[in-house]
């Protein structure tokens, strides 16, 4: 009797106009959420994510035959030109390869241009190494290597090289060529410092090198490398001559390099305890000092 009577008063409660009317509503509106975000679920494909492929090194056209089939919109936003790279191909991509995007996702490339543009070839000779190399990447030109010849003009440019031939300067070749540069050594087989490449990529490797009158000799990838965009990420983990060894080296000289995309196999730099040693050094002696004065 007593269930019954509670029965009753909530139906009282609940049938009263102040409170079915807001009870109602509220209803309407978590019936309506409900349905909203399922059909947001459905509509963004929540979970349903793939890697973007990897487009590197394809022409225009299976790159476009690889997007259809991905269903990703491909979008050419820039276009360069590389000697080192097959023309009309793609070169790099955004979003990365392997970067998890829904369908109809756009990716925007760079491709490398058919035909080349040209560029005047400047005059390099008298310059330094240093200068030289700064004018050729404002011209979007880069050193191929650097060959030394007896000279009194020590790292000074001699001669400039185009595919093996002297170029004059003014004469149009390829932005993006490859420029020899034949650089005077001195007569007493001066020698340059050897740094330490272990941590870079090869790009940055390879400048390094140039600026300490060196050349890149072999480079050799693990196995950790298996597409172009690894190469470009991956870093130097070894280096033949190794600068712990030797400290100075002939200007030209040829340094291999082993790089990986495993950063365990990249030994980290121990930075020489001097300065600690020099530190207390100072500090026993200025003791030893300050004791010698009270006595």
């Amino acid at each position: 009797m007593f269930k019954q009577k509670v029965i009753n008063f909530f139906k009282r409660i609940v049938q009263h106009p102040l409170v079915k009317t807001p009870l109602l509503a509220f209803g309407i509106i978590a019936i309506a959420s409900i349905l909203f975000f399922s059909f947001l679920h459905v509509f963004s494909r929540h979970g349903k994510g793939f890697p973007v492929p990897d487009f590197s090194s394809l022409t225009i056209k299976e790159a476009k035959g690889l997007a259809n089939n991905k269903r990703l919109r491909l979008e050419i936003t820039d276009s360069v030109y590389i000697a080192t790279r097959k023309p009309g191909t793609v070169i790099e991509q955004n979003p990365k390869p392997g970067t998890y995007v829904k369908a109809k996702r756009r990716v925007f490339i760079t491709t490398n241009a058919v035909n080349p543009i040209l560029e005047d070839m400047p005059n390099l000779v008298g310059l330094t190494l240093r200068q030289a190399k700064s004018v050729l990447q404002l011209q979007g030109f880069r050193i191929a290597s650097l060959a030394f010849i007896p000279d009194i003009a020590v790292n000074n440019v001699l001669i400039q090289k185009f595919k093996g031939e002297i170029i004059a300067p003014g004469e149009e070749i390829p932005k993006g060529s490859e420029i020899t540069l034949v650089l005077g050594k001195g007569f007493y087989n001066e020698s340059t410092v050897l740094p330490r490449a272990i941590g870079m990529t090869l790009a940055e490797a390879r400048n390094l090198l140039h600026d300490a009158s060196l050349n890149l000799g072999r480079y050799t990838f693990d196995a950790t490398i298996i597409d172009n965009a690894d190469s470009l990420s991956a870093r130097v983990y070894s280096q033949y001559p190794n600068p712990v060894g030797i400290t100075s080296i002939g200007f030209g000289s040829q340094v291999d390099l082993w790089l990986t995309l495993n950063e365990s196999r990249i030994p980290v730099e121990q930075k020489p305890n001097a300065e600690k040693a020099d530190s207390t050094s100072e500090f026993d002696y200025s003791k030893m000092e300050f004791e010698e004065v009270l006595e």
